[in-house]
């Protein structure tokens, strides 16, 4: 099918084909549905991209059979692409929400524009003669208004978009009004619910979130009026008044609340900003809302104290450092995590390293330290501040209190060698992957050492002897790591072998073994370029196991391992066995009407 581009808008379609859509037979629109639009980008990024959509902000859309593809219009102008990956919604997009990896408003945009063209293109063969546009032209003044009022108990949120745009000239009356706005979101949040879905394996929200965020944009668009005509006395009064409402919310752990929350916070620090209330006032007004930070998390009481100015945040610090010195040190080991503390703590080392203190900042990584990640950012902090001996005895504690991490024994040995104790190190590495033998962490540290110490391919061997002795004890042995079965202790000398380039050796010991797929493809791949015939037999006994279960995902699964037996047998020039093989699993397995339609889609 050729490739048609339409300028796209929500009423207007140039060069629109009202075939366009309903001709197509493709996989796009398999994921391309409102539902998983929603889905992917979350639902306040959806309305932003349904309110870009009906804009008219989608240009140039291209589709073909297998991706869409245009450019929207929004700061600037955005390359927006959607497409069928797997069988899943996936969509790359310039702009830097995209950029990040994210399914941002653009790419919700452009899918909206193509169920909409596909809905206009569906429709026009039973378009009805009656034009309401034409209708309501004739009317007279009253008629219209008898037509609105009849229709509006049904239209309550286009009522109350009006309503957000035409607010009274006068302030107190502007303030009341938008007040009983933060009141009605209040209660919309209140209200929210989520449920589990099965589908996406996750929690999502109901409808109400919708209605929550379609309300509460309405809001933020009336606070942003009010910031650029520089009306900052009621911005003040707004945002004063719902976040002090929302810091009390019941839900306030839901991303839309939490993320409507901080985009309110921002609108307070221009009001702020703009110097309307003396700086004392504020600062008691933020103590008040810190006092409820708990219940978000101080997520929202963090990003307000990052934006105050620099006289309330240093008034802040003398309390904060007050009340941090009457906290007890951590323990190593110790995960209780108290919100406030964490909070105080992350502030505190700002200012520290604003002000360059480093014996303050010291003191607080000192005092909060308890977990890997914590002891890791002292280590480094003593790197800096040039404290080297104080780095492995460090290392040396939290290895012996917090049990085997990764990231703590890779820089303990890493700081071993640097100070010249590498057979301490070396020891240490060949410990670990003792314990931790089916892990690549374990080996792949021991191979550090050890290369740096050129004796890689000593503790390789031994490394290799260490595993065989376990796959000879097999199920008896005495260990706390539950995988030590004989099955995946052969499969883990296959995978060592294979990695370290003895592909020869890791063919030869596979066989007659009960490795995983992907164990089994990653060999068979490799012994295609020399024996093609014994890497298809290998896929073929993959494929016989993976006819039993039934279902979709399996009979894809079916599907995949037929093209990669193919590959191979016609790489033997055995393209025969493969007609054979296809001709006997649709005998056989006929009733199963999924698997007969994949075989059918796919040629085989």
């Amino acid at each position: 099918m050729a490739i048609v581009s339409v300028g796209i808008s929500s009423s207007s379609y140039a060069l629109a084909r009202p075939e366009f859509c309903l001709d197509m037979n493709n996989k796009i629109d398999e994921v391309v549905t409102a539902n998983n639009l929603r889905s992917a980008a979350g639902s306040r990024s959806y309305l932003r991209g349904k309110e870009y959509f009906q804009n008219g902000a989608v240009r140039h859309l291209y589709c073909n059979s297998k991706q869409l593809t245009a450019d929207v219009y929004g700061t600037h102008v955005y390359r927006a692409r959607i497409t069928n990956k797997n069988g899943g919604l996936d969509g790359k997009c310039s702009c830097p929400v995209g950029r990040d990896g994210n399914f941002c408003k653009h790419l919700v945009a452009l899918g909206l524009a193509y169920l909409n063209r596909r809905e206009d293109a569906a429709a026009e063969k039973n378009k009805s003669a009656f034009s309401w546009k034409g209708f309501l032209k004739k009317c007279d003044k009253n008629e219209l208004i008898r037509i609105i009022l009849e229709m509006s108990p049904n239209n309550s949120d286009v009522i109350e978009r009006y309503r957000m745009i035409n607010l009274p000239s006068n302030s107190n009356a502007k303030l009341r009004e938008l007040k009983s706005k933060a009141d009605e979101l209040f209660r919309l949040a209140e209200d929210l619910e989520e449920y589990y879905n099965d589908y996406w394996n996750g929690y999502e929200d109901y409808d109400s979130t919708d209605k929550f965020n379609e309300q509460s944009e309405l809001l933020l668009k009336v606070l942003e009026r009010l910031a650029i005509e520089e009306e900052f006395e009621l911005l003040w009064g707004t945002t004063t008044y719902a976040i002090g409402k929302f810091l009390d919310s019941s839900n306030a752990e839901m991303g839309s609340v939490q993320e409507f929350t901080c985009e309110l916070t921002e609108h307070f620090l221009e009001a702020v900003h703009a110097q309307i209330k003396p700086y004392d006032e504020v600062f008691n007004l933020f103590l008040k809302w810190e006092s409820k930070g708990r219940n978000f998390g101080y997520g929202v009481i963090s990003n307000i104290l990052g934006g105050l100015p620099t006289e309330i945040r240093e008034k802040w610090t003398v309390g904060a450092l007050e009340k941090w010195r009457s906290y007890p040190p951590c323990k190593l080991g110790d995960y209780t995590y108290d919100e406030e503390r964490r909070y105080i703590e992350r502030h505190l080392l700002a200012w520290a390293d604003k002000h360059k203190d480093d014996c303050l900042k010291l003191e607080i990584m000192e005092k909060k330290t308890h977990c890997s990640h914590d002891v890791i950012e002292l280590a480094k902090e003593y790197r800096r501040q040039g404290m080297q001996a104080k780095v492995i005895p460090l290392l040396k504690k939290a290895h012996k209190e917090l049990g085997r991490y990764t990231e703590i024994t890779d820089l303990l040995t890493e700081e071993l060698q640097k100070a010249g104790n590498d057979d301490h190190a070396l020891k240490l590495a060949w410990e670990e992957f003792t314990k931790e033998p089916m892990y690549d962490t374990a080996l792949n540290r021991l191979q550090k050492v050890s290369s740096k110490m050129k004796c890689w391919q000593e503790y390789y061997r031994k490394a290799l002897d260490f595993l065989e002795e376990l796959d000879k004890k097999g199920s008896e042995h005495k260990s706390a790591s539950f995988y030590y079965h004989q099955d995946s202790i052969r499969q883990r000398r296959v995978e060592v072998l294979f990695t370290h380039a003895d592909q020869q050796a890791a063919w030869k010991l596979a066989q007659g073994a009960n490795l995983s797929k992907e164990c089994w493809l990653k060999l068979a791949a490799w012994r295609s370029k020399e024996a093609p015939q014994e890497a298809a037999s290998t896929v073929k006994k993959l494929l016989d196991a993976a006819l039993r279960p039934t279902g979709e995902n399996a009979y894809s699964h079916v599907i995949q391992l037929l093209h990669i037996y193919r590959k191979y047998l016609q790489m033997a020039n055995c393209e025969t066995e493969f007609s054979a093989c296809c001709a006997n699993i649709r005998r056989e397995y006929k009733r199963r009407r999924l698997l007969m339609e994949q075989m059918n889609a796919a040629k085989l």
